[in-house]
């Protein structure tokens, strides 16, 4: 068999196509159930198939006539006319697998061909090729996840996510649509974590944003979701300390104070064997490039099926463009951008945490002392592509000086709900959060 068959053979399957398309002919429902399918047909069955879905979608019959009516060619309604007769000895959902495999083959197949060119002729910086097969690596692997990538021209007519939404919504009152993440009256705000957004938790320095994130990591593995935490400021061994504590309820940092107690040490223990089986990863490469932070979240996705990705924090992750072109401004600029197109490629949600301006006291005359003021959007150090590319703000606040077990979550800008303000409780021992009762 020559070479150019094989490649055939790999990268295209008529037969699965066909059969598919005549699961369409007899079942119209297949239609929405496995839309994506659509895009992985080729010539003459991916325009009956569109049309069939456009026939559907209008609620007309599927038949030669409508098919005429609605403009299709002869040699689509005879393909129509040889199809529909025939019932598969295949399942639609066999059929269906098969065809993403070999959509996601001939995805990087003609990736990696347009790649190969561009980085033999040499007219391009080398970041463009790579760039292109990252980008394709992506569609891949969302085709073979039956997922449609964000974007494209959608008419708004076609309403069956929303409808389907608000049907959801009807059946459960009073439950998050998202993932729960351990704070209950925050995720009633934020309406939990959802796929393909991106969260900044903003926090002037030492407040505790990092805390926060591992708190939520811990929650998330509880549920067994995993997780790849980008720690660009803390070490490998002291974020673990951190979870450990959270986990734990016991900080195996408090043996420096004095001696652990039995039942402290039995604690660490049983928090250490469950922390063995979580499906949490962490990369403490200092001052990540945003290029290689985002192959490295591809991978864990994709490999290691993590649910979240959490960036701590963003002003120490590095741009692309050379720092001597850029501003610190543009640098925070790009590197949020990439964030949030990541949370839509990858389709989970990305925690950002930010570092706040540092601002100074207050004076309060009721009291006739100072304290330091709650932050706002205004507060976001660096860029105001913060703002604009998170779909949520959550501003922590902690004043030391007056109570620093109190703490406040401020759920400053949500695209998916209303804003408010969480009452929390800070434990310093294991530096973890808790919400207060109401």
């Amino acid at each position: 068999m020559s070479n150019a068959k094989k490649a055939r053979e790999a990268l295209y399957d008529l037969q699965s196509e066909e059969g598919f398309v005549s699961h369409i002919c007899n079942n119209s429902k297949l239609l929405s159930e496995e839309h994506d399918i659509i895009d992985a047909l080729t010539a003459e069955r991916k325009e009956l198939a569109g049309a069939l879905h456009d026939l559907a979608s209008q609620g007309e019959p599927l038949t030669d006539e409508a098919l005429r009516v609605h403009g299709s060619s002869e040699r689509v309604r005879d393909l129509f006319g040889k199809l529909a007769p025939i019932t598969p000895p295949v399942s639609s959902r066999k059929l269906a697998t098969a065809l993403r495999e070999v959509a996601a083959r001939r995805e990087l197949a003609t990736a990696a061909s347009q790649a190969f060119s561009d980085a033999t002729e040499g007219k391009d910086p080398a970041l463009t090729p790579i760039e292109a097969l990252e980008a394709a690596t992506s569609r891949s692997r969302a085709i073979l996840q039956g997922r449609t990538l964000s974007g494209g021209v959608a008419h708004v007519g076609e309403l069956n996510e929303l409808i389907e939404d608000i049907a959801w919504r009807a059946k459960n009152p009073n439950q998050i649509k998202g993932v729960p993440f351990g704070f209950h009256r925050l995720e009633g705000l934020v309406d939990g974590l959802q796929a393909s957004k991106l969260y900044l938790i903003g926090a002037r320095p030492s407040v505790g944003k990092t805390a926060l994130a591992g708190d939520i990591v811990v929650n998330l593995a509880k549920q067994g979701i995993g997780s790849i935490f980008f720690s660009c400021e803390m070490s490998d061994l002291q974020l673990k300390q951190r979870l450990l504590a959270t986990m734990s309820g016991v900080n195996p940092t408090k043996s420096l104070q004095g001696a652990l107690i039995k039942s402290e040490l039995d604690d660490l223990r049983g928090g250490i064997m469950a922390m063995k089986d979580w499906p949490v990863w962490i990369d403490d490469t200092d001052r990540i490039n945003i290029d290689l932070l985002r192959s490295r979240a591809r991978r864990a996705v994709s490999k290691d099926g993590v649910g979240c990705v959490i960036v701590d924090y963003i002003q120490l992750v590095r741009g692309v463009e050379p720092k001597s072109r850029m501003s610190k401004r543009e640098e925070v600029g790009e590197v949020s951008g990439a964030l949030k197109a990541l949370s839509k490629e990858l389709s989970v949600p990305v925690i950002a945490l930010a570092q706040l301006r540092r601002t100074g006291n207050a004076y309060n005359s009721n009291s006739g002392s100072t304290e330091i003021p709650k932050p706002n959007l205004e507060s976001l150090k660096e860029s105001g592509d913060l703002e604009q590319d998170a779909d949520c703000v959550i501003l922590l606040h902690r004043d030391m000086s007056k109570n620093a077990s109190e703490a406040h979550a401020i759920v400053a800008k949500n695209r998916s709900g209303a804003c408010g303000e969480v009452s929390l409780s800070f434990a310093n021992d294991t530096t973890s959060f808790g919400e207060n009762p109401q």
